[in-house]
């Protein structure tokens, strides 16, 4: 339940940072590191080692105990309809082998960019990034639509970093669905994941 808890909220980060993006063209810095250089960590010694650790995923936690706890923020409903977005464009690449393997060798090209930077953030891996979401994620016959200010999402860098940090929330889907996450859990386990993320929220 703990594995599953941060993988979905790892999810939830990854769309809540693309919400303040397509809203306001900003985003929390440290928490869009966190979840870019996700992509990149394969081979991790635990769940929480993909992010870096729980600090890596306090945002998407923090959304996680806004929406079971019943808030009723609008904002954090909008980043669960893009979490539950990528959980079905990580199904469609998951049982679509020819596709998940082209996406990982181009993530694998992009990593020697990674690598060759300090921050993930740079627009050298941002966009390489983006160009490999439009090219195996775009293509899917499931698109998820993001609603935001015009202003920013016809600006080449934010719509580049928006696509990159999908591709960040497609990674923790995957993980998610490896640790035993499940949609169902999320109507019938809520309360376990609620007081699961405000337990680590404290760790």
């Amino acid at each position: 339940m703990t594995d599953a808890t941060i993988a979905f909220a790892g999810m939830l980060q990854a769309s809540e940072l693309v919400r303040q993006i397509a809203t306001s063209g900003n985003c929390s810095q440290q928490a869009a590191r966190a979840s870019l250089d996700s992509i990149f960590n394969i081979d991790p010694e635990s769940t929480e080692s993909v992010y870096g650790g729980l600090s890596g995923v306090r945002l998407g936690l923090r959304i996680m105990v806004e929406l079971f706890s019943a808030r009723n923020n609008p904002d954090s409903l909008v980043s669960l309809n893009y979490a539950l977005g990528l959980a079905k464009l990580g199904n469609r690449i998951r049982r679509d082998r020819k596709r998940q393997e082209a996406l990982g060798r181009e993530i694998g090209l992009v990593e020697s960019a990674w690598r060759d930077t300090d921050d993930p953030l740079d627009e050298s891996v941002t966009s390489q990034l983006g160009d490999a979401y439009q090219r195996h994620v775009s293509s899917l016959d499931f698109r998820l639509a993001i609603s935001g200010k015009p202003e920013y999402l016809k600006q080449d860098d934010k719509v580049a970093l928006v696509r990159a940090l999908l591709l960040a929330g497609i990674r923790s889907a995957f993980l998610w669905h490896q640790v035993g996450g499940r949609q169902w859990r999320l109507i019938f386990q809520r309360r376990k994941m609620l007081v699961d993320a405000e337990r680590l929220l404290t760790a």
